[in-house]
């Protein structure tokens, strides 16, 4: 099988089903008869920009990241309008609250855009953390975010 018809595969496999792991994914495409290499599966992952996301209840399942029409600034403001409810500003970091179990999808649209002043950036189930190396960054950051809620 191609590489085109195996990601269709996979974005199908996720969206129908709960997907938790690599594992889990291959044996879904073991039983479609898709033989693939963990390594096939993590380079597929990343290509179809899938990543872990909290389902309703909390548990931790492979989603898949909008597709990208608009510019990745564009997307990223999108988001924030539809998922975050709050930016704090907290000595060299910003605390970013959104909705229940949009926090991973919001930080990897953020760490995507590979934005400067950011150094790292943690995400939980509603809340992420954005370090930045200096609380001038952080208020240059703050003031961004800020604006994509506006």
């Amino acid at each position: 099988m191609g590489k085109k018809k195996r990601q269709l595969l996979i974005k199908q496999i996720i969206s129908q089903q709960s997907i938790e792991s690599q594992h889990q994914l291959l044996e879904n495409l073991a039983k479609e008869g898709v033989e693939a290499t963990q390594a096939t599966i993590s380079r597929d992952i990343r290509e179809l920009r899938i990543v872990k996301v909290h389902d309703a209840s909390g548990l931790v399942k492979y989603g898949i990241l909008p597709e990208k029409n608009s510019q990745p600034e564009d997307q990223l403001k999108e988001v924030f309008k539809d998922s975050v409810t709050n930016v704090t500003h907290v000595q060299f970091m910003n605390v970013v609250n959104t909705l229940l179990g949009t926090a991973d999808i919001v930080a990897a649209e953020i760490d995507e855009l590979k934005i400067d002043g950011i150094v790292g950036t943690l995400a939980g189930t509603d809340t992420i953390v954005l370090i930045s190396k200096s609380e001038e960054d952080a208020k240059r950051l703050n003031e961004l975010l800020l604006s994509y809620l506006a």
